[in-house]
């Protein structure tokens, strides 16, 4: 995946590993909702739209955050 972006609902757990690069934005959709996520600067962010996505954790290209 070129965004590298996937959502592991069982661990709740968000993985964040661009091709792109630092800042960069893209839809997240899933059963219980959608939300806008990706890097400003290197730095995660994630904006909920609609719904309820719980990501209880973040790993960034391997890093747990």
């Amino acid at each position: 995946m070129l965004t590298g972006v996937c959502y592991d609902a069982v661990d709740k757990t968000l993985y964040i590993n661009s091709q792109l690069c630092d800042d960069f934005r893209c839809l997240l959709s899933c059963e219980t909702g959608f939300r806008t996520v990706g890097l400003r600067k290197g730095k995660p962010f994630i904006e909920m739209k609609l719904g309820d996505i719980n990501a209880g954790r973040i790993i960034v290209s391997g890093k747990s955050l």
